[in-house]
């Protein structure tokens, strides 16, 4: 591919879903937790220039532990994720900043760098989807998010929920065409300057600081284009404790989705 290639790794979040008091990314998952398993996903990810992962403030040494037990290859290095999630990828950008950048390597914020960003509660995500958002990227889409389709059929609500005989009760609204819709993944793809220059905007507008749901949305609120390649079943994200059941049956049994 021939790109120098950076990636944010968000994990400052809390697992309280999960029924753990500390950071999620800490989770054990077979074996291993959430964020070892999403660092050493990364390794053999042709033209990694620099991991940055995100931190619960009071965590910052205990992540770092965990990256350098996982022994990587790769650059790397934890700082501490804000109050959003938005907020953190903005400070883990910044971070791309400062790997010391070798004679072929462009910096993270270069059109020509490939920015990865990560959630660390994806922690099974296969090396084909990042590299399938990497080739993307490399051929001139400057915003590109891996999906799924839809299995199930989503209605929309309409009107405010009310109680009848203390059952709650929300009205159903339109029934969207599911073939239009999809479930969006990480890693999320983007060239260097488009990211960077979508998150600077997002901090500076208060009508989008701490409110996008994810980084294309970011993007998009700048004009440009998203494109969507094939995301994974094993690329789900570990929110509630059934989930995390089904994420260890898929550790144990890679070969199958």
């Amino acid at each position: 591919m021939g790109r120098s290639i950076y990636c944010v790794v968000t994990a400052a979040g809390s697992g309280t879903r999960l029924g753990n008091p500390g950071p999620k990314a800490l989770v054990e998952l077979a074996g291993e937790c959430l964020l070892h398993h999403a660092l050493r996903t990364l390794e053999p990810l042709e033209g990694l220039a620099g991991v940055v992962i995100t931190a619960p403030r009071d965590y910052l040494e205990t992540f770092t532990q965990v990256a350098q037990d996982a022994s990587l290859s790769y650059p790397w290095k934890v700082v501490a994720g804000g109050s959003t999630r938005q907020n953190s990828v903005y400070l883990g950008l910044q971070g791309l900043l400062s790997f010391d950048r070798g004679a072929r390597q462009v910096c993270a914020n270069d059109p020509e760098a490939i920015v990865l960003i990560h959630d660390a509660a994806r922690a099974l995500t296969p090396l084909e989807q990042f590299q399938r958002v990497c080739r993307a990227v490399a051929s001139g889409c400057p915003a590109v998010v891996p999906a799924t389709e839809l299995v199930d059929t989503v209605r929309e609500v309409a009107g405010e929920s009310f109680t009848r005989q203390e059952v709650a009760i929300t009205p159903a609204g339109a029934t969207p065409d599911r073939s239009r819709l999809r479930c969006v993944q990480t890693p999320q793809g983007f060239a260097g300057n488009v990211i960077f220059a979508a998150h600077q905007q997002g901090r500076e507008e208060t009508n989008t600081t701490g409110g996008a749901l994810d980084d294309a949305m970011l993007v998009a609120h700048l004009g440009y284009p998203q494109y969507f390649v094939a995301g994974s079943r094993r690329a789900m994200k570990i929110t509630y404790p059934l989930d995390l059941h089904l994420a260890t049956w898929m550790a144990q049994n890679s070969n199958r989705e």
